[in-house]
């Protein structure tokens, strides 16, 4: 499991403060895996974190240079965690047989910058996903809801903080998987 480990002095001693997550690190081999592994975050990592964690507490308009004071025990900011470490160490997914054809209704979401909210019409509505990698025609979205159907006889699971892989396409504008609608949502 990965964790993360935030170290700080408390007066002369040095502690640690333990973050776990629910995300596997897939150690290439057995040994390694039944040791402890440290993995540390990189730079897109720290940017994920930091954009997250500023549209968390000022949906994102904070003045650059403005000092961020994060609490490591609040639910909200252990989920930016969870997300982070899915998309820096969890294994991508596709998804397609899960995905619903789109009516053509729906908007598009043409915002694909890194750590923004978005929905994803599946075969079980529409669920919420956040941006972590965008290529080209691919994007990599951390799933934030569960996705359990049966697809031709096979049992398809995508879990809360699962990777998975969508084309642009496949993008919708987050309005459709709100989870406390506001004027401008669409409900279903």
């Amino acid at each position: 499991m990965v964790t993360m480990v935030v170290p700080f002095n408390q007066g002369e001693d040095r502690l640690e403060h333990v973050i776990e997550t629910d995300i596997f690190s897939f150690a290439s081999d057995l040994e390694s895996a039944q040791s402890e592994e440290i993995l540390e975050w990189n730079e897109e990592d720290i940017s994920l974190f930091l954009k997250l964690i500023s549209k968390q507490q000022s949906e994102g308009q904070l003045p650059p240079g403005e000092t961020v004071r994060v609490d490591l025990n609040d639910p909200e900011t252990i989920e930016i965690v969870q997300i982070v470490a899915a998309a820096g160490f969890g294994v991508v997914q596709s998804c397609e047989q899960i995905l619903a054809q789109t009516s053509g209704t729906e908007q598009v979401f043409p915002n694909l910058e890194l750590g923004t909210e978005v929905s994803l019409k599946t075969l079980k509505g529409y669920k919420r996903g956040i941006i972590v990698d965008a290529e080209e025609d691919d994007v990599v979205c951390v799933m934030l809801d569960e996705v359990a159907i049966r697809v031709d006889g096979e049992f398809i699971e995508i879990c809360p903080h699962d990777l998975i892989m969508v084309k642009r396409y496949q993008i919708l504008h987050p309005m459709y998987s709100s989870e406390v609608p506001n004027e401008q949502d669409v409900l279903h």
